[in-house]
């Protein structure tokens, strides 16, 4: 589509934002965002875009998202675009997700064009197929949508903690999802660390170091005073330092814990106050915004020094929203191919994103109420009106 004069490229390891005007082509293999203008962009199946786009014309075999002006659109089998779309001429090969507003944006258009090579007809879904979609036993966790933010804030939790990062914070509104995020964390870091979640988070900082002794394989029977047992817990972890093992306190629901008694774990097991990482576990506090009135004076001070361990859950986009609800149904019904596009319309998901408000667990309960709702009806889509229903 575009020739080799003139073309400038943002590679893999790349992520540009802000504005970008260039003339000639562009090849996108990272990340961009902002505002482009330009002559040719090419987008290759590494590549993402996010944001407003003004180009002659677009080829696109990754990922797109945002209001889109261009003479030409060629959609391959592996691009997604999401928005608008303002084009004279449009291709869209099998495969390619276009999940847009179109029109057309020349007075006389001169060609709209969707191949029809090798088109499969997409069978109607009985809604009994994906009827537990977005019950909480069987749908996926949101972290695992791919390029959505709750995968970023997963993954900068796991590089938080393998830069040594001794304590870190993670705070949201009730059903935004702190505890889905705690129990990934728990489960998926890499198999050098272990990870041991607090289930009381109330007790006394005697008994919980007791606890956390236990985890990790301290002979408790033979220690008397509380000094000693930390010593203990030093010895385990300098040794697991040493064969590269890290260990990570999980505590959920922290703005429970006493003030004292969270300043007591995080002096006594961490290394945020004193740097010595090779003989203190690290330590995540996932809490509710009152979770900072909790906090003493010198745990703050840590905070306001490390700004980046300070993470916060933020309500899902329109654009997360979407993915998560297509990508539970997708794999509800994973042995079928599926349009869940037209399974679930845009529209319904932008009821379902503005009524919650973008959080997690009243995007689940709507989506789900929703397609029992028409599964009642014998509907074979979620259609708005069945969101305002259930």
């Amino acid at each position: 589509m575009m020739g080799k004069e003139k073309q400038s490229r943002i590679d893999h390891s790349m992520v540009i934002s802000g504005d970008v005007e260039c003339r000639g082509s562009i090849v996108v293999e990272g990340q961009m965002n902002g505002t482009f203008k330009g002559e040719d962009l090419l987008i290759t199946d590494s590549g993402h875009v996010s944001g407003t786009v003004f180009a002659d014309s677009i080829e696109c075999f990754g990922r797109i998202e945002g209001d889109i002006t261009t003479k030409a659109l060629v959609l391959r089998q592996t691009g997604c675009h999401v928005g608008t779309v303002e084009t004279g001429d449009l291709t869209v090969e099998p495969g390619a997700v276009l999940d847009c507003a179109l029109q057309s944006g020349i007075k006389k258009v001169q060609k709209y064009q969707v191949l029809q090579k090798e088109v499969k007809r997409v069978p109607v879904v009985d809604l009994s197929k994906c009827i537990c979609a977005f019950q909480e036993e069987t749908r996926p966790c949101c972290m695992d949508v791919p390029w959505s933010g709750r995968r970023e804030l997963y993954n900068s939790i796991v590089d938080l903690l393998v830069k040594d990062k001794p304590l870190i914070k993670v705070t949201g509104e009730g059903g935004s999802g702190k505890s889905l995020l705690a129990q990934k964390v728990q489960n998926s870091l890499p198999v050098n660390f272990e990870v041991f979640l607090i289930s009381d988070q109330v007790g006394a900082v005697a008994s919980l170091v007791q606890s956390v002794a236990a985890d990790i394989g301290v002979d408790t029977s033979a220690v008397s005073s509380q000094g000693e047992l930390i010593v203990e817990i030093k010895n385990v972890l300098k040794e697991k330092s040493t064969r590269g093992q890290k260990v990570v306190l999980l505590v959920d629901d922290a703005e429970l814990m006493y003030p004292a008694t969270m300043e007591g774990m995080i002096r006594l097991l961490t290394a945020a106050y004193d740097g010595n990482n090779g003989e203190a576990l690290q330590m995540i506090l996932f809490g509710s915004d009152e979770l900072e009135s909790q906090m003493v004076a010198t745990t703050v001070e840590y905070f306001e020094d490390e700004t980046n361990c300070q993470l916060y859950l933020e309500p899902l986009t329109i654009k997360d929203t979407a993915e998560y609800l297509r990508f539970c149904l997708q794999l509800a019904v994973k042995e079928i191919e599926v349009d869940c596009t037209a399974l679930l319309p845009y529209e319904s998901i932008s009821r379902i994103h503005s009524a919650s408000g973008g959080n997690m667990s009243k995007i689940n309960e709507m989506a789900d109420k929703g397609i029992q709702a028409a599964h009642a009806d014998g509907a074979t889509a979620i259609t708005p009106g069945f969101v305002e229903q259930g």
